[in-house]
């Protein structure tokens, strides 16, 4: 016993020390890096020509609402411009760190950190309120924390009617099962699925969940043959950032060999059961084209292409809603952009192509703009 005292002192110590020192261990994009292909840079569309915009951003949960988060207001600001033709996505982790809390037996009011929690997703439900554009959420691992999301979905079920907004937890429905679940629009079709969900179901759900994906990536490329389809959860399929190994501060490089050490974590790529959702992914949608495929996870903005001519044509990593929850990131082969700053991404669509643009909090431009290349790979 006196062992193990000493050997957690130990690793007391060094976790400080790791946090306090800090050095870096790798370097990071905290400047736009920039690498396209085939894509174009400009010109940008006219608003006249845009069908559909669609923002994308996530790992908020950690928000304030008053003063309003720097990005959340940027974001609204950019859904205000034409709210009736945009969708805002929250790629999930929506409430740090353990999800929206529940009252213990007895309890009849939420305390005072419980209200705080959620005053982290009511400051990203404001957005709907402000800009009147309809916004779509989707839960992460830390929403998931709390052992169920039903609080969370109620919630913001509630909200919406209170405040007469097109907000919705997506795939989530009150006693079903969050299998995937599509919502089409012009130009583009949404799917949402629940990754977290997917990686911790049982292997009977585990495969319920790809059929109906794959269903519905079919369904949608017969009923919408000209619609992108943009497929949106919390799990990136690609990155070059913590969940991938790559860590730039020696102080998360200890923290995570620790946790490593105490659990068998399934939240980075290399996890076998994370390794296998995305070979899953990439099956089903190989089957089509025009897909982009979304999520938030690792807290830095990052862009993918396709490294063997299928389908998804491009992997997006929007996941730094927050300057506190930003980490570092680095480049492959396969990308075209890279950024650790807070900030969003927005696609517009348009009869001739999906145009992006990605956003800090720093500039009123976008730090970067190009034209998807959506057919060149078919």
């Amino acid at each position: 016993m006196k062992k193990v005292g000493l050997a957690l002192l130990a690793l007391v110590i060094a976790l400080a020390l790791g946090f306090y020192i800090n050095p870096q261990i790798n370097p990071s994009h905290t400047t736009p890096y920039l690498a396209l292909t085939s894509e174009k840079q400009s010109p940008a569309p006219d608003e006249g020509e845009i069908l559909q915009r669609v923002i994308l951003y996530g790992d908020a949960g950690h928000s304030s609402i008053e003063p309003w988060q720097a990005s959340l207001a940027k974001i609204a600001e950019r859904a205000s411009i034409a709210p009736a033709k945009t969708a805002v996505v929250a790629l999930g982790d929506n409430i740090y760190y353990r999800g929206y809390p529940n009252k213990e037996e007895g309890q009849q009011d939420f305390d005072e950190d419980q209200l705080e929690s959620i005053s982290y997703l009511d400051a990203q439900l404001k957005i709907a309120s402000v800009s009147g554009a309809a916004l779509y959420l989707v839960p992460g691992n830390h929403d998931w924390y709390a052992t169920e999301i039903d609080g969370q979905g109620q919630h913001i079920a509630q909200y919406a009617i209170d405040h007469k907004v097109n907000a919705s937890l997506q795939p989530w429905r009150p006693g079903e099962q969050p299998l995937p679940r599509a919502v089409d629009l012009p130009a583009v079709s949404l799917v949402f699925l629940d990754s977290e969900w997917m990686l911790q179901a049982t292997p009977e759900n585990y495969t319920a969940a790809l059929l109906v994906l794959a269903d519905e990536i079919k369904r949608i490329r017969k009923q919408y043959p000209q619609n992108l389809i943009l497929v949106n959860a919390h799990h990136p399929m690609e990155t070059m950032g913590q969940h991938a190994g790559y860590l730039t501060h020696f102080g998360y490089w200890l923290f995570i060999k620790v946790i490593y050490s105490l659990y068998d974590v399934d939240q980075d790529i290399q996890h076998p059961d994370y390794a296998r959702f995305i070979n899953d992914l990439n099956t089903i949608f190989a089957q089509s084209d025009r897909i982009i495929y979304a999520a938030g996870h690792e807290h830095s903005l990052q862009v993918f292409g396709s490294a063997d001519g299928k389908a998804p044509e491009y992997k997006l990593v929007s996941g730094a809603g927050n300057t506190s929850k930003v980490s570092g990131v680095w480049h492959t082969d396969n990308t075209r952009f890279a950024l650790s700053q807070e900030g969003f991404m927005e696609l517009a669509i348009t009869a001739s192509g999906v145009y992006l643009s990605i956003y800090d909090i720093y500039h009123n431009d976008a730090v970067a703009e190009f034209w998807l290349d959506m057919t060149a790979l078919h």
